[in-house]
């Protein structure tokens, strides 16, 4: 049987991993639309294209991630 304080450290120590991984994740996503209000899009069909094109990355992202999983 596994000692209780070890398995509370790797549970922390997974918690911790993860947190870091979703923060460097939002992190990455809220500079990609950053970039987009940055930018001086001409119209609001402008900003449509480019707003579709961060989803249609972050859907490439996604089935990647999935694909990974299986």
């Amino acid at each position: 049987m596994m000692d209780k304080a070890f398995l509370e450290q790797m549970q922390k120590k997974v918690v911790q991993e993860l947190r870091a991984k979703e923060t460097e994740t939002v992190t990455f996503w809220k500079e990609e639309i950053e970039k987009v209000v940055r930018k001086n899009t001409e119209s609001l069909s402008a900003l449509q294209v480019e707003i579709k094109n961060i989803l249609a990355r972050m859907d490439n992202r996604l089935k990647a991630v999935k694909r990974g999983n299986d």
